[in-house]
């Protein structure tokens, strides 16, 4: 059984597209981090600072302020540092990360088109007591964050929609190459062939996505560490642009970067035992990777366009807009959604389900194919 294993999983890692796909991709992620680090800017003191050196000081200013946020802190960082401000024309810059981020969250400068520097002041009355006052409430720990913003967002969407394609094209072909090349009439004759051969292939297709899925996490998160290092791991999730303060989210940065990459996981399980049953239903591996792309798109057209008419009903448009919200295409984002945690559970569930029955019906139609 293990030569059989090994022998399936050679067959789907040898396609050239796939490595080609997963190159490109990766390659771009760095390219991505490369630009973003000679592009990264601060100013103090008068003197503006790029690069990898810019970096390193913001990254030591803002140890300076690490811990709960205050308002003597948020006082002390205006005080020194002003507000930040970024001429979008001509690419005058002044601030640093610390004064940033109390200017996105705590000023006025989101609602100004384009704001002079002047014009930039603290929120008032409601607005600061709705906007800048719950993060000044002891729970919110700060710290330098930049690049974790940066890696929630490539990792969470870029790698996840990626690696999905890259996914599909890959594992298309496992049981749909058998049948356009007819070897799966010869196969199916033999009692390994009809039993453990078909576990053996679903077994290779997922030990093959998870590998590239694990190795490809590892990658960007090592890039990204050999930039930043680990300082703001430990900060709030709600400091990074994507931490959810309504739905289930992780309390820390590096806990929300764990969520990401347990929904990413659960996303690839899922996707490849979906794959694999579109790929026993369909003759040969183009229309495999059509049924495998219809299938994983469906949900978007059912969420964005069908479901906001309820032209079932609320209670059927409900129930399938969460089974819709559990499939491949919206899982791993779930992070996005601002889900309460009872509801992100009953999504795993939802996707379990389903990856067992995807599982289970590509065996059963490989299995009985009669050429």
């Amino acid at each position: 059984m293990w030569k059989i294993f090994q022998e399936e999983f050679y067959k789907i890692a040898s396609r050239k597209i796939v490595w080609i796909g997963l190159f490109c991709l990766l390659a771009f992620v760095r390219y991505q981090l490369w630009m973003m680090q000679d592009e990264y800017a601060m100013t103090i003191g008068g003197e503006t600072i790029y690069g990898k050196e810019a970096i390193e000081k913001d990254q030591e200013l803002t140890a300076k302020y690490a811990g709960p946020l205050t308002e003597e802190k948020v006082r002390d960082i205006y005080e020194k540092y002003g507000f930040y401000y970024l001429n979008r024309d001509t690419g005058e810059q002044r601030g640093n990360f610390c004064s940033r981020f109390i200017t996105e969250h705590m000023t006025n400068s989101m609602q100004l088109k384009e704001p002079a520097l002047e014009e930039i002041q603290f929120y008032q009355g409601t607005d600061w007591e709705n906007n800048a006052a719950p993060l000044l409430r002891g729970d919110l720990r700060f710290d330098y964050v930049y690049g974790w913003d940066y890696l929630a967002e490539t990792y969470g969407i870029l790698m996840t929609y990626g690696l999905a394609v890259i996914f599909i094209i890959g594992l298309s072909s496992v049981f749909s190459e058998e049948y356009s090349l007819r070897t799966a009439d010869i196969l199916l004759t033999t009692r390994r062939g009809k039993g453990g051969g078909i576990w053996m292939k679903t077994a290779a297709a997922f030990g093959f996505a998870l590998a590239v899925f694990l190795a490809s996490t590892i990658y960007v998160w090592a890039i990204y560490l050999k930039v930043f290092g680990t300082q703001g791991l430990s900060a709030s999730s709600a400091m990074i642009g994507w931490g959810n303060r309504w739905g289930y989210c992780p309390d820390t940065v590096a806990g929300f970067l764990l969520y990401q990459f347990c929904l990413g996981f659960a996303g690839t399980v899922l996707l490849t035992a979906v794959v694999l049953a579109a790929s026993a239903f369909c003759k040969n591996a183009f229309l495999a990777v059509v049924l495998s792309l219809t299938l994983y798109f469906i949900p978007v057209v059912w969420l964005k366009l069908i479901g906001p008419m309820r032209i079932f009903g609320y209670t059927v448009t409900k129930a399938v807009s969460h089974f819709m919200a559990s499939m491949p295409v919206y899982l791993p984002m779930t992070w996005d959604f601002a889900f309460p945690a009872e509801q992100v559970m009953l999504h795993l569930a939802i996707a379990l389900a389903v990856g067992v029955a995807g599982v289970g019906l590509g065996y059963w139609r490989y299995r009985g194919y009669q050429g």
